[in-house]
């Protein structure tokens, strides 16, 4: 909606009221029709497609100015117009009764106005003394849901609510510019209307680009955003046990009875509700149907090479309890739990060869998947390699890791939904991109959720390639850094090494140096869906990032 600048504060020898406030408004019509006509031409010629991020919001924005050479104080504006313009095709498909119309209660006649005030914003009661019930009229006859209130409190939570597809919002700068992190995060078609000034006195706003705008209809069907809970709750039903039979077949022994068990045990099925979600971004259909058979195979195949890729991991790091329960290796022994993994990805295998896709699409599948289990691979023999023989990593090496050993799940779920739905190969090398910086991401993250927890999760993970260790050893001097690596590989689950590592992380702040690598990728994979020509898919791609990564950081100590 607006951008987020950060200005200078006002040095401390002059009183913030006594200096001018800028105008971020155009007063003059003729100038902001103007800068409306350059922000369309310029989104028509580059086919923008929305969501768009801040900085290209931002950097599209100057450019228009520039050519213009208009003032630079009109930076937040313009970009709000910029923002707006992008999502006004996507917009206009959106039905009225699913678009909601924020107004702010600055409007009303503070004298004169007989409405009430409570808890969430004010109950209009349609006086006629101000802009606000003619507005208010005008959009519920169309069908808008019309609050009036302020801040951005309402807004989050019908987000998160998914009551709304759409929103149109008449605020401030300052509010808009709160509000955007929210909108941005769920992929909401969002088109804003800044206040001239800002301070809640004596403002207005332009009331013909409003009222053009609560009436933009296109003839197109509105197909819909794609309900990821709706999809999960799906998804989780595939996962029970007798559901996984009729797909599995009968566990006639033990081998597929413990296999049948491991997959219907714990777990956040992340992979096969990618592949779900991306399926029915791109495939569309009616989302109140269950998914086709085909993708149901298809996801199946990808949670079966997660918990089988889990079954060697925890053998391979001596770990003997997952999901609050014993692994399969303490209970069978690690002979029996190996080959249980390998049964796993050979059933993976089975269900993309049975999945009933065209050949062509099959042999795709399959090189999907078979990229990401050699990456896997290489990554977790990197890991292996650094524990049988310890020696210090780096922050980059530790990275390398990741992105070899975390990425790939993402991937391979995300590339296999798209397959399943027909998209080119293009669409493919997008995911790709996304899914290298969004399991970076996701692998700090839960190293930083190690690190908070009070006691270990893991064991010989911890010996491993751990974001904490790495940054610790980077910043630290020479005599710590040795110290912190000797206690570390000698027994990293013990108390003594973990209290070194706190001790050390403390005093340099590397817990916050992990935050801001953690905000990098994040930023990175937003960043990454940049050259993504499907607003659908982008969208979907932009909310899964606050979903798999939550809305923010792990809270700190």
């Amino acid at each position: 909606m607006g951008d987020i600048v950060q200005h200078p504060r006002n040095p401390s020898s002059l009183r913030p009221e006594a200096l001018p406030k800028r105008q971020r408004v155009p007063d003059d019509k003729m100038v902001r029709n103007a800068l409306l006509r350059a922000v369309s031409q310029r989104v028509q010629r580059l086919a923008l497609v929305p969501p768009l991020t801040l900085e290209e919001l931002r950097g599209h924005a100057q450019e228009i100015l520039a050519a213009a050479g208009s003032s630079p104080d009109f930076l937040d504006f313009t970009t709000v117009l910029v923002g707006n313009e992008t999502w006004r095709e996507t917009f206009a498909g959106v039905p009225f009764d699913r678009r909601v119309l924020l107004l702010p209660q600055c409007l009303r006649n503070r004298r004169e106005c007989q409405g009430i005030l409570d808890g969430i914003g004010l109950i209009c009661e349609g006086c006629g003394r101000c802009a606000i019930s003619s507005f208010q009229r005008e959009a519920e006859a169309l069908g808008y849901v019309v609050l009036v209130a302020e801040g951005t409190t309402v807004v989050t939570t019908l987000l998160e609510q998914g009551r709304v597809d759409a929103v149109v919002g008449v605020s401030c700068m300052d509010v808009l510019e709160r509000a955007f992190p929210h909108t941005a995060a769920h992929a909401i078609p969002s088109l804003a209307f800044p206040l001239y000034r800002d301070g809640c006195r004596d403002t207005d706003f332009d009331q013909d680009w409003l009222r053009e705008t609560l009436r933009l209809r296109a003839p197109a069907r509105w197909p819909g955003r794609v309900d990821i809970d709706q999809l999960r709750r799906e998804v989780e039903s595939w996962f029970q046990l007798g559901r996984l039979r009729d797909l599995l077949g009968s566990a006639d022994t033990v081998t597929e009875a413990e296999a049948l068990a491991w997959l219907v045990q714990g777990g956040k099925r992340w992979r096969p509700l990618l592949t779900a979600c991306v399926y029915q971004t791109l495939a569309g259909g009616d989302p109140a149907s269950p998914l086709p058979e085909s993708v149901r195979k298809v996801a199946v195949a990808t949670e079966c090479f997660h918990k089988a890729s889990l079954l060697h991991d925890d053998l391979e790091d001596h770990d003997e309890y997952r999901y609050g329960q014993p692994t399969p290796g303490r209970r069978l022994g690690m002979p029996i739990a190996l080959n249980l993994g390998d049964f796993l990805i050979g059933e993976g295998y089975r269900l993309l060869a049975e999945s009933g896709l065209p050949p062509a699409s099959q042999t795709r599948l399959f090189r999907a998947a078979t990229e990401g289990h050699r990456s896997l691979c290489l990554g977790q023999g990197a890991e292996l390699c650094h524990v049988r023989q310890p020696a210090e990593l780096t922050t980059t090496q530790v990275l390398g890791i990741f992105r070899q050993k975390t990425s790939p799940a993402f991937e391979v779920a995300l590339r296999l939904g798209a397959i399943c739905a027909g998209a080119d190969e293009a669409i493919e090398q997008s995911l790709k991109r996304f899914s290298e910086a969004l399991g970076v991401a996701f692998q700090i993250r839960d190293d930083l959720e190690d690190w908070l927890a009070p006691a270990p999760t893991k064991a010989a993970d911890a010996a491993g390639a751990s974001i904490m260790v790495s940054l610790a050893c980077e910043h630290a001097d020479r005599s710590v850094r040795q110290r912190l690596r000797q206690a570390w590989h000698s027994s990293p689950t013990e108390t003594e090494p973990r209290d070194l590592l706190h001790e050390v992380c403390l005093s340099l702040q590397i817990e916050e140096k992990a935050r801001q690598l953690l905000e990098h990728y994040r930023n990175e994979s937003i960043r990454s869906l940049s050259g993504l020509n499907n607003s659908h898919l982008k969208g979907l791609l932009r909310r899964l990032v606050s979903r798999v990564l939550g809305p923010t950081t792990p809270e700190p100590r």
